[in-house]
């Protein structure tokens, strides 16, 4: 998220941001394929929530450069956000810090005022890394934020390796965008728990359909052992 900040820090962290995008699509080689391309490209101007599988470290740093067309503010760790070598570029960017271990909701109000503003926010809504390269439950901040903001949100399935400059490529599928179904007489923490996982069935859909399109050995995941022992 950006703040107030001087002059220096700001052409600082402008640089960076520059580096890191041309950086990621040099290194990488991300390849982009949409169920519905014209949909999603729509929300270059207007804001929605962006959702994605999270097995690495690599990845929130890949989603903010790959979403950047879309102004998107990613979601960070709060532990990571105030790491004193990085904060300095984190507050000149689009990065919103959370706490997943407490109960403070001022990403909420935070991501509410972006989206207003006509900015996109992206979650990995597993809240951690999953070891396995198979989607964990879903945790429900990102259907309260589509709640309350209105925004729709859209799914995108990260797969592949993140090999640098040679061998297997990162790839993104990007699903359709989807709004919240009507709530009806559910309770709300029900109704939210509820679209969390049909999201969550959407996603585990769009893995299958990443397949089918980039090919099976292609998307083999990357899980942080395998980051470690690289």
């Amino acid at each position: 998220m950006k703040k107030e900040i001087g002059f220096f820090q700001r052409i600082y962290c402008y640089l960076c941001r520059v580096v890191l995008y041309v950086g990621i699509r040099i290194m990488f080689r991300p390849r982009m394929r949409y169920l519905d391309k014209k949909a999603v490209k729509a929300y270059k101007k207007k804001p929605a929530i962006f959702i994605c599988n999270h097995t690495t470290l690599y990845d929130g740093l890949f989603a903010f450069a790959m979403f950047d067309d879309y102004k998107c503010n990613v979601l960070t760790a709060k532990d990571w956000y105030e790491k004193p070598h990085i904060r300095t570029i984190f507050e000149g960017n689009r990065i919103v810090p959370i706490d997943r271990n407490g109960l403070d909701t001022s990403w909420l109000r935070t991501c509410v005022k972006l989206i207003k503003a006509g900015e996109s926010v992206c979650i990995f809504p597993e809240g951690h890394r999953s070891t396995t390269g198979d989607l964990d439950e879903f945790k429900s901040g990102f259907t309260l934020l589509a709640q309350m903001s209105g925004a729709p949100v859209i799914p995108v399935f990260l797969s592949g390796e993140y090999s640098k400059f040679i061998g297997p490529r990162k790839n993104l599928l990007f699903g359709k965008p989807e709004m919240l179904s009507e709530q009806g007489d559910r309770i709300p923490a029900d109704y939210l728990n509820e679209e969390s996982e049909r999201f969550r069935r959407i996603m585990r859909e769009l893995g299958v359909k990443s397949k089918e399109i980039f090919g099976e050995k292609a998307c083999a995941a990357t899980t942080d052992k395998e980051v470690e022992t690289a």
